[in-house]
């Protein structure tokens, strides 16, 4: 009997403890499931702006309004706002006409027909104003660009082509590069190419050499770019990766967008470049 009553005893324990265990289990899934009500400050959207001056090429620019992390909606195209750029005594007006690049794949709302002549050391300046009075400016200059050495080639086994861009670092301050390599093709769309941007922190006043994957083949022609960049240029473009990378990342650290334009958030630069191109040719 004694036998049991401790059986009996134990099981009574064993009962107990289970439905204290699942009593707070049932309290944290609770607690879980619970709406929190945060109290997030006031978003106040700001003028962004990407703005790319490039030698040859019409002027065109992007001109939105930013939304709040919270937010569903995509950024709004501005309409209507008045957008200069000024430059040595001379000022090209930009009108809010739609152009989308089927290159690059970018949308632009406004732009001036106009063919751009860069000059060196001359010093651009942008103005935009919308139809709620916010404004924005901006200043930029071009800067030298760096030759490329040569574009050459290097085939494996089963005859897949690499392409390979080398080009010499100036010694003095610090330089900022992209480099791109592509096939010539009339549709050619530029996320298809290799790409790389980088600093010149390791190979300073050195001779740096870039080679894609093996995504050639015999008889392409290939293009390879060296686009010399403004740091400021750099900065926007690296800190927009970092902040994409961030967006989708609980435990990452948010990123702030180190824009070189005032009144609001964005690039105004100017993009110049050194090409090359290579035909592969057949099998020897």
């Amino acid at each position: 009997m004694t036998k049991i009553k401790n059986n009996t005893a134990t099981s009574v324990l064993a009962c107990t403890f289970i439905n204290k265990i699942a009593i707070i289990f049932i309290l944290l899934i609770t607690a879980c499931n619970q709406n929190i009500d945060l109290k997030l400050p006031t978003y106040e959207p700001k003028l962004v702006l990407e703005f790319y001056l490039e030698d040859k090429m019409p002027i065109r620019c992007l001109l939105q309004e930013s939304v709040s992390y919270t937010a569903s909606a995509t950024p709004r195209l501005i309409e209507n706002a008045l957008v200069i750029l000024s430059y040595e005594g001379t000022q090209d007006t930009l009108l809010n006409i739609p152009f989308f690049d089927e290159n690059t794949e970018k949308l632009y709302n406004y732009t001036n027909p106009k063919i751009f002549q860069a000059q060196a050391d001359v010093l651009y300046e942008v103005y935009v104003k919308d139809t709620e009075g916010r404004e924005m400016r901006g200043q930029t200059r071009f800067i030298t660009p760096v030759p490329i050495d040569s574009l050459v080639y290097r085939a494996n086994a089963i005859d897949s082509i690499s392409a390979g861009l080398i080009f010499t670092d100036p010694l003095s301050e610090a330089n900022f590069y992209r480099l791109i390599a592509y096939e010539e093709r009339a549709d050619f769309k530029i996320e298809n190419s290799s790409d790389i941007q980088l600093r010149d922190i390791a190979f300073e006043g050195q001779q740096f050499s870039f080679f894609t994957g093996p995504n050639f083949a015999r008889q392409d022609t290939i293009i390879g770019r060296l686009y010399h960049l403004t740091k400021e240029h750099y900065d926007f473009v690296e800190s927009a990766q970092n902040a994409r990378v961030a967006n989708g990342n609980p435990f990452a650290q948010p990123a702030d967008i180190r824009s070189n334009v005032s009144g609001g958030l964005g690039i105004f630069t100017s993009i110049n470049f050194d090409e090359k191109r290579i035909i592969i040719p057949e099998a020897p």
